[in-house]
């Protein structure tokens, strides 16, 4: 029999239908981020605009522009949740490293006779103590966390 030839549509390693790539835009220096009370979305507020109302690039819900002394205190409070964000991350980081190195001289080794008990218990207790300080540096992000909605 003769071979049934391919329709258009259906070649063989047909090209991929591309998506729409989605370009991020830097944020503009001296940005606040700020969810909308009334639809919940996100925006950035620049606080270096003269403008003395701000509004939802969404729904056009307005509200007014915070004193001076605000924007500070916002800001602080955005530098301080970035601190916090990396102190929680370093650790965590840590613990994954540190679970699969222990997991790797575990494989490697057979069993945890094979691996001595020194070294057995002493990555375990690193690990659980690099997990612990996550827990803790993760509660304390979400304590420093500063969402400004108006």
């Amino acid at each position: 029999m003769a071979k049934r030839s391919r329709t258009v549509g259906r070649k063989k390693g047909a090209a991929k239908k591309s998506k729409p790539r989605l370009t991020r835009t830097p944020t503009p220096a001296g940005a606040i981020p700020v969810v909308c009370s009334e639809c919940y979305s996100d925006f950035l507020y620049v606080t270096s605009s003269d403008s003395k109302s701000v509004s939802c690039p969404a729904c056009g819900h307005g509200g007014s522009v915070p004193e001076s002394a605000e924007i500070q205190r916002l800001e602080l409070a955005k530098a301080s949740e970035k601190k916090a964000f990396m102190t929680a991350v370093v650790p965590g980081l840590l613990f994954l490293l540190f679970g699969l190195f222990y997991f790797m001289q575990l494989n490697s080794a057979g069993s945890t006779d094979a691996l001595g008990p020194a070294m057995n218990y002493g990555l375990i207790g690193v690990t659980v103590l690099l997990f612990l300080i996550t827990i803790i540096f993760a509660a304390r992000y979400e304590k420093t966390r500063c969402e400004v909605y108006f």
